[in-house]
């Protein structure tokens, strides 16, 4: 449905298509999703500007009411935002022509958009504090506007507002919280509150005994209580900090971090440490995230589709390879659905052209897993020196030895090969391990963090996490390593992903814009490519290409053309060459047959059975394939009445 609404299909026709193949329980879920679509996704920018344009061009040929009329026909809740900006816009306007009170009350009453109507009495407060005559006006249940006693008008700056497109000051939405909590049997104490570009923070103090428990999935409770006051759409998520509890209120008209707006790249880049952009706080302060540090070293992320990790992946990139020369920095790329990385192909920074496979993922990690050893060894020659830090700190910047980023786009497709999972499991393994002292970093992301396919041994060797938007609270809990932690099914996408080390900080990742801006990212892309490289870089003189073909040399002598594989040792002095895959015989003596028979007909699956009788497991890499292939063999000759002799 999205993908044909993006297309342009109008909604008679993708629902007449939905009820050719859809039950009537689907096609009453399509007419749903089709509106929620509608309302909810985040136009181009061609859109944007088209949308605005009309505006102008209502405004300069009918009034005012015209352009109400027009916005309440939007569904778009980002299109209609910008609605709610012209409006603004005119109504200062007309505030500075000195337009008397009852015009903009009639405006208001003229408007059934509730944001409208709001906008225009505060407008007519305006006129009045300005002719001395101070009221205040308020929609009531019906829409329509009344008077109340004087109040006082003095306003603060924008972090005292909660936000434009909702309607109270944040002192009184922090107030109307806490006696909502009240109604829920919840002691609580207004502490203080945050604008920030994407969400509002509240923060409020748990009565003495209160438990968080009783506060943590009170969200859509909010929702159902309070979403016409505080404009919530959405649950808010609802976290722990230092003195209390934080209540974050999504913005319907929150604002994008664009990565162009937070760097020049002027000067020279600090070698010692590495970053790569994370995003925008509360308090709208950029945040990086320093790969150097041992709080970092390796990402896990994940989240679902337009949860922004793409932007982010890309954002991650463009600015390494614009920072740092490749001396300094080299990038191991692996994309297989082939939509991210391309364009960064051809890169002098890349030890090889992105992998688009699995074959080539696990050719690229073997080879990171060998560079690593190389490097711990080029640290033995030097007394005291244990890692990369304490190795440039010695040499540099005469002598640098580069940092090496490798980025997996989508993990869960290459640990779902059967036919390379293992191998990509026990590179992965080896490499979180100790590859961060060698400085080696993986950020491994995925839109499916399935808990039966991502190994506990390798999630559990991230120090780092980033977790966008997801379906499902148990997809939350993986990513950010805490069986409780569900809080990135209320992230509101597009960018907000939550970023967890010792702490875990709510940011605004940054938006590459490469499709809207594509000269901006190609300048990027060939300023990288010719910037000066003043250091001299460390090489251990493996290159991946010649790795890579050892690994899989062709035999001189092989008739039948299958492939010898090379396994290089720590020293590179000797090789050990052998057919195939692991192409030696296993013979199953009387014993392990009947014990393979006896565990299969208890219902025993073929992993259990090959650890019962091999003590082989899937950490065990090949030799464990190896096993479970002869055991499936051996089971499947016996269904069949053949030859049971491997």
């Amino acid at each position: 449905i999205y993908e044909s609404v993006i297309a342009g299909t109008n909604d008679e026709a993708i629902l007449s298509r939905c009820a050719e193949h859809c039950t009537l329980n689907q096609y009453e879920f399509a007419r749903y999703a089709l509106e929620y679509i509608h309302a909810n996704r985040f136009p181009s920018q061609w859109e944007q500007n088209n949308i605005y344009q009309k505006m102008i061009e209502i405004l300069s040929s009918s009034p005012i009411e015209s352009l109400f009329e027009y916005i309440e026909s939007i569904k778009n809740i980002y299109l209609k935002q910008i609605g709610y900006e012209v409006v603004q816009e005119n109504l200062y306007n007309l505030f500075l022509s000195n337009k008397q009170i009852s015009y903009f009350t009639d405006l208001a009453n003229k408007s059934r958009d509730n944001f409208i109507k709001n906008y225009c009495c505060r407008t007519a407060v305006l006129v009045a504090r300005a002719t001395g005559k101070p009221l205040d006006l308020k929609l009531t249940g019906d829409g329509s506007i009344i008077l109340k006693e004087p109040k006082s008008l003095d306003r603060n700056t924008g972090a005292n507002e909660i936000a434009t497109s909702q309607k109270l000051t944040i002192l009184q939405a922090g107030k109307l919280l806490v006696e909502t909590l009240e109604d829920f049997n919840i002691n609580a104490k207004y502490v203080d509150a945050k604008n920030g570009p994407t969400f509002n923070r509240i923060r409020v103090k748990l009565g003495r005994g209160v438990s968080y428990k009783k506060v943590e999935d009170i969200g859509n409770d909010l929702v159902q209580q309070l979403g016409e006051e505080l404009g919530l759409k959405f649950a808010p998520m609802v976290s722990v900090v230092p003195g209390g509890v934080v209540f974050d209120i999504p913005r319907l008209d929150r604002q994008f971090a664009y990565f162009r707006d937070y760097f020049t790249f002027d000067g020279e880049p600090d070698i010692y440490s590495v970053s790569i952009p994370g995003g925008v706080d509360v308090d709208g302060t950029y945040v990086e995230i320093p790969l150097y540090s041992d709080n970092v070293t390796h990402i896990l992320g994940g989240g679902r589709t337009r949860g922004g990790k793409s932007q982010f992946e890309k954002a991650a990139i463009l600015y390494l390879v614009r920072r740092y020369p490749p001396s300094v920095v080299r990038l191991a790329l692996s994309d297989v659905k082939r939509v991210t990385f391309g364009k960064f192909d051809g890169l002098p920074h890349l030890v090889a052209p992105v992998a688009r496979d699995a074959e080539a993922t696990a050719n690229l990690l073997d080879y990171l897993v060998e560079e690593m050893e190389l490097r711990y060894q080029e640290f033995e020659r030097h007394n005291s020196i244990e890692t990369i830090a304490q190795y440039n700190l010695r040499f540099a910047p005469n002598f640098v030895m580069p940092r090496v980023i490798c980025l997996i786009d989508e993990c869960f497709d290459l640990l779902s090969d059967d036919n390379y999972c293992d191998r990509i499991e026990t590179a992965l393994m080896k490499l979180l391990a100790k590859a961060g002292g060698a400085g080696i970093h993986v950020l491994l992301y995925t839109q499916r963090p399935d808990k039966n396919v991502i190994d506990p041994l390798i999630r559990s060797n991230f120090p780092a996490k980033t977790a966008f938007v997801t379906t499902r609270p148990e997809d939350s809990c993986i990513i950010l390593g805490d069986d409780k932690d569900k809080r990135a099914v209320y992230l509101l996408g597009y960018g907000d992903f939550l970023y967890k080390t010792t702490e875990v900080l709510r940011l605004q990742a940054l938006y590459v814009a490469d499709d809207e801006d594509p000269e901006y990212f190609q300048q990027l892309l060939l300023e990288a490519k010719n910037q000066n490289d003043p250091y001299t870089a460390w090489k251990s003189g493996l290159d991946c290409d010649e790795f890579v073909a050892s690994l899989y040399g062709k035999s001189s002598n092989n008739d039948n053309g299958k492939y010898k594989a090379t396994t290089a040792t720590k020293t590179k002095q000797s090789k050990t060459d052998f057919e195939g895959s692991f192409s030696f015989k296993v013979q199953l003596d009387e014993e392990a047959r009947n014990s393979i028979m006896n565990l299969h007909q208890k219902g025993y699956q073929l992993d259990e059975i090959v650890k019962a009788v091999f003590n082989l497991s899937r950490q065990d890499g090949r030799s464990y394939k190896k096993f479970r292939n002869v055991v499936e063999e051996f089971l499947n000759n016996f269904k069949g009445g053949g030859e049971d002799d491997i």
